[in-house]
């Protein structure tokens, strides 16, 4: 099936294309400055050395894989479909292409840790799609992922609906067309994920992707989650 043929990667191509320009700026303000910490809590997450190599999926603007290469200082290559998104990354220590998790352009077995970002809302088949994120990384390589949660408490759940049903939508209005919808997006978006997996499913999702020892970190009273493992050697080898 090609990108155009998959309405959810043609979706994200074209909302994250209609939010480039100034994207960091919302981004920030709309996390309530957690944006900056939740990059910080998922690359803490990850070990790694200068000679190593990293894959980052759904890189955006490169922040996440331009602070890997900065702290790291290993190889670093940002993916992304949104050319636009791509266009805004200012970092020259990391290598950028345009591409599709689903059908990475990369041999097996290339990367040393794979990352990705806000990535399985955006999927058709997310198990299909770790599984590819799985391929290009090596036996024993880490594998970690950023993504929006929902709150469980009594006073953070009510809290973040009206943070995403009403403050994003009314508060994205005054931006561009682009970030109004997301604006009115965001957020059914996110209870219908999670309506639908739990994290005990995502985490069997992994395994059968091949990544085991999968643990996950939820940051700002549930507003994100942090989840990680590694890839498992490979049977015989």
């Amino acid at each position: 099936m090609t990108a155009s043929a998959q309405p959810k990667n043609e979706h994200a191509r074209r909302l994250f294309d209609g939010i480039a320009p100034g994207y960091e700026g919302p981004a920030r303000a709309f996390s309530y400055l957690q944006y900056g910490r939740w990059h910080r809590a998922l690359v803490s997450q990850m070990s790694l050395s200068a000679n190593e190599s990293v894959l980052d999926v759904c890189t955006g603007t490169g922040l996440v894989a331009a602070q890997i290469a900065d702290t790291a200082g290993c190889s670093v290559v940002g993916v992304d479909l949104s050319r636009a998104m791509l266009e805004r990354a200012r970092s020259s220590s990391v290598g950028l292409v345009t591409g599709r998790a689903e059908s990475l352009p990369f041999a097996d077995d290339s990367f040393d840790a794979v990352v990705f970002t806000f990535l399985l809302r955006y999927l058709e088949d997310p198990q299909v799609t770790l599984r590819e994120l799985a391929r290009v990384l090596r036996p024993g390589g880490q594998m970690a992922s950023l993504e929006f949660y929902v709150p469980r408490g009594l006073i953070a759940y009510p809290l973040w609906l009206l943070h995403t049903r009403l403050v994003l939508p009314v508060g994205t209005r005054l931006l561009s067309r682009g970030w109004r919808e997301v604006g009115s997006f965001l957020g059914p978006s996110i209870s219908a994920f999670y309506k639908e997996h739990t994290l005990e499913s995502l985490g069997q999702m992994w395994e059968r992707a091949g990544v085991g020892e999968v643990q996950n970190r939820v940051l700002s009273l549930g507003g994100a989650v942090v989840t990680w493992g590694r890839k498992e050697p490979t049977r015989g080898g």
